[in-house]
């Protein structure tokens, strides 16, 4: 936190506090008026050789380019509406997690995905979102997983089970790239095991036929090669292989939560689940569920934002998480359907 800058609430900022008309007040360097309402601080803006200004007052960095406006904390922990000591110095600098250095953007589907399933799991309603999923009966509580590490119990070690699938699927690959990094995991041994894939802003990315698109990427031959097991029965590998383009994070994701499923227990149901908002990715979703043989087509499922904020809707351990969506902005401009 920066010198004189005091915590100052208990949500980030939201449509309540930012003003999403910008004020670009010098373009040489950039300069912009702070984007909480009624601050009258004027910030260079962040550039590839600078890391701009900071509001002394809100803590803030102020980015701006052609797609508009958007901002990040200093203290990732001004980000955060759970656990915010535990993300910030333990989650945050965790071997484990790719890219810790960016939970501090208004943007971050990472925080967003801590935000929103660190609350549930805070309230005991993780069982919640499990059973509209996996259309369960049981009211346990799941472990989470978020980006591999356990966080029940703040155990923060790394998932044997992903491990292990690293080991099977990944320890050869042609190019150097990350590793399977599932957002969030739901994992209740023996009876289902669900891998997430969250997204905020950013659409689902797909390789489509020809070379590769850069020097981490594998070509879709390469992606329905290496990510395949005979023994696995919930993808339709020879339509994937006629196909045009293939969803590549999803398709990763639905082999690893089979994979880990089977090393798991027989019982346990494997199911991998698109987090987007309301108005997105409806097609990719679409295409992709066509890749899914017809005997397991709940196995994959698209689920939206604002069916979690549903489903908590009824709790008052969680007003803080429904403030928190209801306001929440991308963009300075509100993010979610909601109200």
């Amino acid at each position: 936190m920066i010198a004189g800058v005091s915590r100052r609430q208990r949500l980030p900022f939201g449509t309540e506090d930012l003003d999403p008309n910008v004020a670009v007040v010098d373009t040489s360097p950039k300069r912009v008026r702070c984007y909480v309402r009624g601050c009258q601080n004027v910030l260079r803006t962040p550039t590839r050789k600078g890391k701009g200004d900071v509001c002394p007052d809100h803590g803030i960095r102020c980015h701006h380019s052609s797609a508009g406006g958007t901002y990040s904390y200093v203290d990732v922990r001004d980000n955060a509406i759970a656990s915010s000591d535990l993300l910030a110095t333990r989650v945050i600098s965790h071997p484990f997690k790719f890219e810790g250095h960016r939970l501090g953007l208004e943007r971050s589907e990472d925080m967003l995905s801590w935000n929103v399933f660190r609350s549930l799991q805070e309230a005991g309603c993780l069982h919640k979102v499990g059973q509209f999923i996996a259309g369960d009966t049981v009211s346990v509580e799941p472990f989470l997983f978020l980006w591999g590490i356990c966080t029940t119990d703040d155990d923060l070690t790394p998932w044997n089970l992903l491990v292990e699938a690293r080991k099977r699927f990944e320890s050869n690959l042609p190019v150097e790239r990350p590793l399977t990094e599932p957002d969030i995991a739901l994992y209740l041994p023996g009876r289902y095991l669900i891998l997430i894939e969250a997204k905020f802003t950013s659409p689902n990315t797909f390789y489509s036929r020809g070379p590769r698109k850069n020097s981490s990427s594998l070509t879709l031959d390469e992606l329905l090669n290496i990510y395949h097991d005979p023994a696995l029965e919930i993808l339709d590998r020879p339509r994937a292989c006629s196909a045009e383009r293939v969803y590549y994070q999803l398709w990763r994701n639905m082999i690893f939560s089979e994979h880990m499923a089977r090393l798991d227990h027989p019982n346990t149901k494997a199911y991998h689940v698109n987090l987007v908002r309301k108005i997105c990715e409806k097609q990719s979703a679409e295409e992709f569920a066509n890749l899914v043989k017809p005997e397991f087509k709940d196995r994959f499922q698209r689920l939206t934002w604002e069916q979690i904020y549903d489903l908590c809707i009824d709790q008052k351990r969680l007003a803080t998480l429904r403030r928190y969506l209801e306001t929440k902005t991308a963009g300075l401009a509100k993010a979610f359907c909601l109200g």
